[in-house]
C-alpha cells in the first residue's frame, strides 16, 4: 500500500485566519491552498486502493494458485519433510494477503484522518502539534512492509519446496 502524501502546505506559508466561524471564510487567500490540498487528500483517498496492494493482492494470491498447480503437476511424490516448507510458504501467502486488506482499510483511515487535521487546521479547531499526528498512517506503512516481508519470505519457501523435490 502506498503511502500517504504528506501534506504540501506548510504551516508557516498558511496561517489560520483570525475569524472562527463554521463557515470557511472563502476570501482568504489560503482558502484556495486549502481546496487543493483538500481535492488531494480526496483523490489519494480513492487511489490508495488501487496500486501497490491491488499488486501484493494479484502477486500472492497468483502464488498461492501456482504453487496449488505446481505441486499437482510436478511434484506427485513429496519428499519427507518438504511439507512444512509448503504450509509454511502458503501461510506466508495468506498473511501477505491479510495484510494488504488490512492496510487496505488502514490507509483510508489515514486519508481521512489527514483531512480531518486538515480541516481542523483551516476551523482553527487544532490548537496543538499533537492533534495533527497521524498515527493510522504509521500503520500503514507499517503493514505494507508485512505484506511485502511474508509475500518474499512465502515466495523463498515454495522455492525451497520445489528445489527439495525436484532436485531429488
Amino acid at each position: 500500500m502506498d503511502e500517504i502524501p504528506e501534506i504540501n502546505i506548510k504551516p508557516s506559508k498558511l496561517k489560520p485566519s483570525s475569524k472562527k466561524s463554521e463557515v470557511p471564510d472563502t476570501s482568504d487567500p489560503n482558502y484556495e491552498a486549502y481546496r487543493e490540498e483538500r481535492r488531494a487528500l480526496d483523490n489519494a483517498l480513492l487511489e490508495e486502493s488501487k496500486n501497490f496492494d491491488k499488486y501484493v493482492l494479484t502477486i500472492a494470491s497468483g502464488s498461492f494458485g501456482l504453487s496449488l498447480l505446481f505441486i499437482r503437476q510436478l511434484v506427485p511424490v513429496w519428499q519427507p519433510g518438504t511439507l512444512p516448507l509448503l504450509i509454511a510458504s502458503w501461510s506466508s501467502f495468506g498473511a501477505s494477503i491479510f495484510f494488504t486488506l488490512l492496510s487496505l482499510l488502514i490507509s483510508q483511515l489515514a486519508c481521512l484522518r489527514q483531512i480531518r487535521v486538515l480541516d481542523n487546521w483551516l476551523y482553527e479547531k487544532a490548537g496543538n502539534q499533537s492533534s495533527s499526528k497521524n498515527l493510522f498512517k504509521v500503520l500503514t506503512h507499517s503493514l505494507n512492509w508485512f505484506s511485502m516481508l511474508t509475500f518474499l519470505s512465502g515466495v523463498v519457501l515454495l522455492i525451497l519446496f520445489a528445489t527439495r523435490n525436484l532436485l531429488s
